[in-house]
């Protein structure tokens, strides 16, 4: 029995890891002449972001702390704040599937560039001036992670939903904003991070794969679902 089982797993796994494979783009380092290196050190632009997290800092409330705390875990179930508690996984297995999916597809790029740039974390590189108020993340500041995929979700959400898509967008700004809330990106990360997410929308957009997926998913779960809003 064990030996089948055996068997049967080996058979179905490259299947199973298929379904996981992410979507298409382009090589990664073509996103860098899309998304400009992060600021110089001691120039005025550093200085700038450095004196933005501060000052966003220096007026959190324990409220927003909290809330910088839960989008540490951010995934596209976050927009339950736009869409009412009923947008959970459980409730969407083929949109939990798909974002899943997406994280997979963008992590190259992502971490290409953190490791071409070697920026390192506001609380990290000041850790006189600037606090770490969320669970910490150690890897590089440069392009915001969780800025690239709230912004992202928010766009293929907006799709799916365009009624609400300004509703997914102010979410996943402050999804950005918790992030130098944080104390775990400068202002600039966010932003190429947002930059990033455009670029790869336009990308998949521009893959037949893709829209037949999102299609099959407007189909199963968002045709004549308005969610509670």
């Amino acid at each position: 029995m064990k030996i089948r089982l055996l068997l049967f797993l080996l058979l179905v796994s490259p299947f199973l890891h298929a379904e996981r494979a992410g979507w298409s783009l382009p090589p990664a380092e073509s996103f860098l002449g899309i998304v400009v290196p992060p600021p110089a050190a001691g120039t005025p632009a550093d200085k700038a972001d450095l004196d933005a997290v501060i000052g966003i800092q220096a007026r959190r409330t324990p409220a927003e702390i909290a809330h910088a705390e839960k989008s540490v875990g951010f995934t596209v179930f976050t927009f339950a704040e736009v869409r009412g508690e009923g947008f959970n996984a459980a409730s969407y297995p083929k949109t939990d599937a798909f974002f899943r999916k997406l994280e997979d597809t963008v992590n190259g790029p992502k971490n290409f560039i953190k490791d071409t740039f070697h920026r390192e974390r506001p609380y990290k590189a000041f850790p006189d001036q600037v606090k770490a108020l969320v669970t910490i993340e150690k890897n590089y500041s440069y392009p915001s992670g969780h800025s690239l995929r709230s912004w992202l979700a928010a766009l293929v959400m907006g799709n799916l939903d365009p009624d609400h898509r300004a509703d997914y967008l102010a979410c996943a700004m402050q999804v950005n904003l918790d992030r130098i809330i944080g104390g775990m990106h400068f202002p600039s990360d966010t932003a190429a991070g947002r930059t990033l997410a455009e670029a790869i929308y336009a990308d998949l957009m521009g893959d037949p794969a893709f829209v037949s997926d999102l299609e099959l998913l407007r189909s199963a779960e968002y045709q004549g679902d308005s969610g509670k809003h």
